[in-house]
């Protein structure tokens, strides 16, 4: 059974927090395959400045090959 991009989304949650410690993303682009979602996702990663005292937001831009059943990132890119 193919799950939506809403079921995806709300399987990537814990995955990402895993992978990369946040649970706050967007999908910024979607395509759907025979046999997995292609996503691009965004998200702010937190970075210390060159004096480890100031603290900045990055945004972070990644891909995703993620399994239409299951919900499971199959390839991490970028």
């Amino acid at each position: 059974m193919i799950i939506s991009l809403i079921e995806v989304k709300d399987k990537l949650i814990p995955q990402l927090k895993i992978l990369w410690g946040i649970d706050d993303f967007k999908i910024i682009r979607a395509e759907h395959n025979d046999k997995s979602w292609v996503l691009t996702v965004e998200c702010k990663e937190s970075k210390k400045g060159p004096a480890g005292v100031a603290q900045y937001f990055k945004t972070k831009t990644s891909g995703l090959i993620v399994d239409t059943e299951t919900g499971k990132i199959d390839t991490l890119i970028g």
